[in-house]
């Protein structure tokens, strides 16, 4: 019994020696690391406040005196009646109420499958690079395209028919800043 429990001390022992002796070569990068962390942690609360508001407007062709179309669009609001064929333009407003500048911003927005993209009605400001999906938003790009097999039986690419397209997206290049707002929109047809 003695025997044993001399063993068990001696490697109580040891094993404290080894703590002993990796704590001062340890104790510099762990320190490092945490600081590391802690920084990470403050930066991810540190995130800035950019908030979206979307609008929805019934477009609306009306004769002025001199017979000229006059178009406006009215506000939908909250509860909205459209008929198929209806022209419905979304807007989406953002806005960073932070002070610090959102970087790499980007707005998606889903088509409904009760509606039609209006071709080439996405606006953006000059330094919003406009992109598409036609496969539920998987892959995004300028100009969408489709294989369409024609009467001779080759393949060829064409540009997508608005029908196939189900998102939009607008990439900010530049950094959002403090107090910036920004706008974006997009037009669809009532199926």
């Amino acid at each position: 019994m003695k025997t044993l429990f001399s063993r068990k001390r001696l490697f109580v022992s040891i094993g404290a020696l080894a703590v002993l002796g990796i704590l001062p070569f340890a104790s510099t990068p762990v320190r490092a690391q945490l600081q590391e962390v802690t920084e990470a942690i403050v930066e991810a609360i540190r995130r800035p406040e950019v908030k979206l508001t979307m609008t929805a407007e019934k477009k609306s062709i009306d004769l002025d005196v001199s017979g000229q179309e006059k178009i406006t669009w009215d506000d939908l609001g909250q509860q909205a009646e459209v008929q198929p064929g209806d022209i419905l333009r979304y807007t989406v407003d953002g806005s960073n109420s932070s002070d610090i500048e959102a970087n790499n911003l980007n707005i998606t927005q889903l088509i409904p499958a009760q509606m039609t993209y209006v071709l080439d009605s996405a606006i953006g400001a000059d330094d919003v690079l406009i992109t598409y999906s036609i496969d539920s938003g998987e892959t995004f790009v300028e100009e969408p395209m489709v294989e369409v097999e024609l009467a001779d039986g080759t393949v060829e690419l064409q540009p997508a028919p608005a029908e196939a397209y189900t998102h939009i997206n607008w990439s900010f290049q530049e950094s959002l800043t403090s107090a910036t707002d920004v706008e974006v929109a997009y037009q669809v047809i009532v199926k």
